[in-house]
């Protein structure tokens, strides 16, 4: 028997991280709040690193957190709960990133932008704010689009979207919120980079 240090995988789980891992396991609130307040800023970091707007890396932490949520009693080693999270949230970001690369853009030189009582200055204004919004509406999430998409285009009531998308009726509304949010605040960061 040496005397050096021992392998990590015969490590005792009495340690601080993994205690918090076990008890929130256990369905201890404090000790998933703890983890959360121990790990938040290394998740959101790591989401930010992957080059995601604010908004987005919130969004991506949100849904990192979740997935350990869902995945805490698979936790083989709950002393590297920090690594797991960093792994995570780096699938999470990159499935983002790829699910906007496979947005195809709406192609608003099909829109009919010409009033005929408008005068020059307003059509070109129209047909500018309708590319602006485009723009923006192509950075939302592929949820949000879909949801703005069913209530503005095609004008479904909340239980046809609940029955087509698999979301609560009660969650909607409040989707529908964070969604205008996020399209106001891409319209925003557009208009200040101008």
């Amino acid at each position: 028997m040496s005397d050096g240090p021992q392998p990590r995988s015969n490590r005792p789980v009495d340690d601080e991280v993994s205690h918090l891992v076990l008890a929130a396991r256990d369905g201890d609130p404090e000790a998933w709040r703890e983890l959360v307040d121990r790990f938040a800023r290394l998740v959101y970091a790591v989401a930010v690193r992957c080059r995601l707007t604010p908004a987005d890396a919130a969004d991506v932490s949100q849904t990192a957190w979740l997935r350990l949520a869902e995945n805490l009693h698979r936790i083989n080693d709950p002393s590297r709960v920090g690594a797991w999270l960093v792994t995570t949230t780096k699938r999470e970001s990159l499935a983002l990133i790829k699910a906007r690369a496979r947005y195809e853009p709406v192609d608003v030189q099909v829109i009919d932008v010409v009033d005929e009582r408008d005068g020059p200055a307003d059509q070109v204004s129209r047909s500018e704010t309708i590319t602006e919004v485009a723009t923006a509406f192509a950075l939302l999430t592929e949820r949000c689009r879909e949801l703005l998409r069913r209530l503005v285009v095609e004008s479904q009531n909340y239980q046809q979207i609940s029955a087509e998308m698999e979301m609560p009726v009660g969650s909607i509304g409040p989707t529908r919120i964070r969604c205008l949010a996020s399209l106001r605040r891409h319209l925003e960061e557009a208009a200040d980079a101008r």
